[in-house]
């Protein structure tokens, strides 16, 4: 990263700090929810429909929430997590650029990978970062850190970048509301994490570690979640939050990604520069917004897959002519429980016409839809049968095609006769005409003589 986009980056980011206070939030729906967090994005998961958005993508230091990447990368690069293990050192954490001294209990102990990842996921533990890093890439820092940079690229993150696996207080480690979207729903796909989050009570201990004859040595090694909302004990639980990953430092404020699930509805909350401390902190943001949620929104099927939306022009070498196009999929939307369906409204991107063969269920266009004026969904147009394949359409329409322009020819014939029969008649009637007034001036004449 150059100069000039560091400095440009870092304006930006103390500005943010500057206004967190006071930014209104901008949303899909309107809700009259006071919040503190200066960037948030409230996703429903079962019909990937943004209900709120403030500053979405707008960068910020991506602090502890950098290892939901380095846990992803680690788990593709190590072959055996569970039988792969590494030894701290105790010269290990006074090696690293910052300590957090996350793995100082384990010093001269023998973990494995799936420890180390616990350990880091859970306690926001970058010492555990590092390590993993180094066992993952053999020590290959720079090398892992690319690897970061490549998978969310490949998830189609647009505002994220790393320099480091673990906590890096810099504008060089930066990500947004959006992107930790994308990238915590594969984190969610992950059995690891799916084991971790489920545990009861929410923690860890190595189990090469666990002591069955004395349980009460297994506190020095045990760790739990610090994020604050699946913690029965804390003020700011909340009781339908499945799973959570938290980031806090005094520079870069209060990160927080986490899912919850109501009654069969499921949200995702991103929240970037939130307080930490008292009532305004980006877990009380987290709770309120999806309580607003659940009781104000429902979801709804927007778009049939069944209904044709539009047409498009099919291009042979014998004509045209043109089919139906339908949605890739029935869409459900999380709507405002007041909906109105005569709010939806549909703008088409489709080409003038497209060439055959065609294969049913390709993709001929898109629509956008909105709601209110605001968007909720770009949804594919695909034709609904094979075009310029199958013999027997093809043999049909090619003759309905050929039908159309006999008729059409035929009717320009009868329209050709008709002419000529009206030239025919009126020449006939101007000669009759002609000969009459020959017939009239030769009387006159005999007449005169």
């Amino acid at each position: 990263m150059n100069k000039r986009l560091k400095l440009l980056l870092s304006c930006v980011l103390i500005f943010a700090i500057f206004v967190s206070s006071f930014v209104l939030p901008a949303s899909s729906f309107e809700t009259d929810v006071k919040t503190s967090t200066a960037d948030m994005l409230l996703v429903n998961i079962d019909t990937d429909t943004v209900v709120f958005s403030q500053k979405p993508d707008n960068m910020w230091y991506a602090g502890f929430l950098s290892e939901l990447v380095t846990f992803l990368v680690a788990y593709e690069m190590i072959d055996d997590p569970v039988q792969i293990t590494y030894k701290v050192e105790s010269s290990f954490p006074s090696s690293l650029p910052q300590s957090d001294g996350s793995l100082n209990p384990y010093i001269g102990k023998e973990l494995t990978a799936k420890d180390l990842m616990a350990i880091m996921l859970l306690t926001s533990g970058s010492d555990a970062a590092y390590a993993l890093a180094d066992l993952a890439s053999s020590g290959d820092r720079t090398a892992f850190v690319q690897e970061m940079n490549d998978k969310v690229s490949a998830l189609g993150c647009k505002n994220t970048g790393f320099v480091s696996p673990g906590y890096n207080g810099t504008s060089d480690q930066y990500t947004t509301c959006r992107d930790l979207y994308t990238i915590y729903m594969e984190v969610l796909n992950n059995e690891y994490y799916r084991e971790f989050m489920d545990a009861e009570p929410l923690s860890y201990i190595p189990p090469s570690l666990y002591n069955e004859d004395d349980k009460s040595a297994n506190d020095a090694f045990t760790v739990y979640s610090e994020a604050s909302i699946l913690n029965e004990n804390s003020p700011y639980y909340f009781r339908y939050a499945n799973d959570a990953k938290y980031s806090h430092t005094d520079s870069t404020f209060a990160g927080l990604v986490v899912t919850t699930t109501y009654r069969g509805k499921s949200y995702f909350f991103a929240g970037l520069l939130g307080k930490n401390e008292s009532e305004e902190n980006v877990n009380s943001d987290a709770k309120k917004l999806t309580t607003w949620a659940y009781l104000n929104l429902s979801d709804r099927k927007v778009v049939n897959s069944d209904e044709a939306l539009s047409q498009i022009k099919i291009k042979t070498d014998w004509g045209d002519y043109s089919v139906d196009l339908h949605p890739f999929n029935s869409a459900f939307k999380t709507m405002p429980n007041d909906y109105d369906e005569d709010m939806l409204s549909y703008e088409y991107d489709i080409p003038e016409f497209v060439q055959t063969p065609i294969v049913m269920g390709q993709s001929a266009g898109k629509m956008k839809l909105s709601y209110d004026g605001n968007e909720i969904d770009d949804i594919n147009l695909i034709v609904n049968s094979d075009e310029g394949i199958d013999m027997l359409p093809d043999v049909g329409r090619f003759s309905t095609y050929v039908y159309k322009q006999l008729m059409r020819f035929e009717v320009n014939l009868d329209d050709e006769a008709d002419d000529k029969n009206h030239v025919d008649d009126n020449e006939s009637k101007t000669a009759a005409a002609e000969k009459t007034s020959e017939a009239e001036v030769s009387q006159t004449k005999a007449t005169e003589g």
